[in-house]
C-alpha cells in the first residue's frame, strides 16, 4: 500500500510502542517498505490520544495460587490503538480511522478513498 500512496504524493509512516530492534525485526520479517517510528514510552502515542490499556499480556512472573506455581500471569498492558491518520503538509489531520479492536487495521480501500476525498 505504501507504493500506491507514494504515487499519490502521500508518505506512509507507522508509529508503535515497539523498540527499535523489535521494529527492525518486524520490518524485515514482513518486508515493509515504509518508515517505522518507535515510541516505547508511549509519549507521542499519548499526545495523539490513542493509548489502549485493555490488551491482556501474560508474563512469566513468579506467582503462586494456593501454593501452586503458575507460569503465566495475566495483566493489562498499554499499547497504541490502531489508528490511521491522514495529515496534510500543514500538520492538519484530514481523516482518522480507528478500530475498537486493537487487532484490526484500516483497509487499503478505506485509506485510498480517504486520500482521494482529502486531496483531490
Amino acid at each position: 500500500m505504501a507504493d500506491q500512496l507514494e504515487s499519490a504524493g502521500v508518505t506512509m509512516v507507522a508509529l508503535s510502542k515497539d523498540t527499535v530492534a523489535s521494529a527492525a525485526a518486524h520490518k524485515a520479517r514482513d518486508g515493509l517498505n515504509f518508515t517505522l517510528l518507535c515510541d516505547p514510552k508511549l509519549e507521542v502515542i499519548r499526545q495523539y490520544g490513542v493509548e489502549h490499556q485493555k490488551a491482556i499480556e501474560f508474563s512469566t512472573a513468579s506467582f503462586t495460587l494456593f501454593g501452586i506455581p503458575l507460569a503465566l500471569v495475566p495483566s493489562f498492558k498499554t499499547m497504541a490503538i490502531p489508528t490511521s491518520l491522514l495529515v496534510d503538509e500543514g500538520g492538519i489531520i484530514r481523516w482518522i480511522d480507528q478500530a475498537d479492536d486493537y487487532r484490526l487495521r484500516s483497509s487499503p480501500e478505506r485509506v485510498h478513498e480517504a486520500v482521494k476525498a482529502a486531496f483531490s
